[in-house]
C-alpha cells in the first residue's frame, strides 16, 4: 500500500557551508566590508541611494547597516591599515578564531594580520592566491551569519 503524503512539509535541512573535512570550517558568511577613507560621506551614499538603515555597529570609523542575511558594513581605514587592506572584503564566520588562523599558517596560506580583539569579535586577515583578503571572524555572542 502506497505511503499518504503528509499534508504538513518538513522543516528544510540546514545547509552546510563547507566540509566536514575542510582546514578551516566555515559556518556562514558573516559580512561583507568596504574600506573607506571617508565613512561618514559613504554611508551617506548607501543610505540616501538604497535606503540602508543602520545597523549594530555605527561610529565614524565603522558602519554596519541592517542587511540581513548578510551585514555590509564600511571600515573607515586608517592611514597605516590601509598599507594592507584592499577595497573589498568578505568575513567568514570561524567556531575557533586561533584554530582557523593555526590552519591557514600551517598550509603557507599568506597572512595579511593575525588575530586581533575587537569589542565584538576576534578577527584575522589572510590572503588568497589572487590578493583577494578574507577575514576570518568570531562573534563573542557565538552568532554567525
Amino acid at each position: 500500500m502506497p505511503r499518504k503524503k503528509s499534508s504538513t512539509p518538513s522543516a528544510p535541512r540546514p545547509k552546510k557551508r563547507s566540509s566536514v573535512r575542510a582546514a578551516v570550517p566555515v559556518r556562514a558568511i558573516d559580512f561583507i566590508m568596504f574600506n573607506s577613507r571617508d565613512v561618514i560621506r559613504t554611508r551617506s551614499f548607501y543610505q540616501k541611494l538604497f535606503g540602508f538603515s543602520q545597523g549594530e555597529e555605527w561610529h565614524k570609523g565603522w558602519s554596519e547597516f541592517d542587511t540581513e542575511p548578510v551585514t555590509f558594513c564600511l571600515n573607515g581605514a586608517s592611514p597605516d591599515e590601509e598599507k594592507w587592506m584592499s577595497n573589498a572584503v568578505i568575513a567568514f564566520a570561524v567556531d575557533d578564531i586561533q584554530a582557523a588562523f593555526a590552519a591557514c599558517v600551517k598550509r603557507g596560506v599568506v597572512v595579511i594580520r593575525e588575530p586581533y580583539e575587537t569589542r565584538v569579535c576576534w578577527m584575522a586577515f589572510i590572503e588568497d592566491p589572487d590578493h583577494n583578503q578574507i577575514c576570518l571572524h568570531q562573534r563573542k555572542n557565538g552568532t554567525a551569519g
